[in-house]
């Protein structure tokens, strides 16, 4: 692969992060249509499993979402991100770490796996 290919790889995939993060901020999931491949897979922090359709339920109102600490690592033609995120909701906060896996095929990035992992209280 030569620099211009992986540049343009490590690009396509900080965009497709950075849209999934806008889909929490904005609470408006419509953009995962796109971002989300059909065969998508997550495992979410209490150990439930889903698919595309599960992470197209909107954040319930009056939840604020941050990220932190985000990270990449591109393994072409996958690559994963990872990061934290605190969801604070009216009654509760959420903490929890999250790596995503994304894959290349037909010369396109979509994401095809998450797992999020919960953060103790100590952490």
């Amino acid at each position: 692969m030569d620099d211009d290919s992986a540049s343009a790889d490590n690009q396509a995939v900080r965009e497709l992060d950075r849209s999934w993060n806008e889909v929490y901020l904005r609470n408006d999931r419509s953009a995962f249509a796109e971002i989300l491949a059909d065969d998508f897979r997550v495992n979410f922090s209490d150990g439930r499993t889903g698919g595309k359709a599960d992470l197209m339920r909107p954040t319930p109102e009056g939840a604020t979402v941050v990220f932190s600490e985000a990270g990449m690592q591109m393994f072409t033609p996958t690559a994963l991100t990872w990061g934290r995120v605190r969801i604070s909701h009216p009654d509760r906060v959420v903490d929890q770490r999250y790596v995503r896996v994304y894959s290349k095929r037909e010369n396109r990035w979509q994401a095809v796996f998450v797992i999020v992992f919960p953060i103790g209280a100590a952490a």
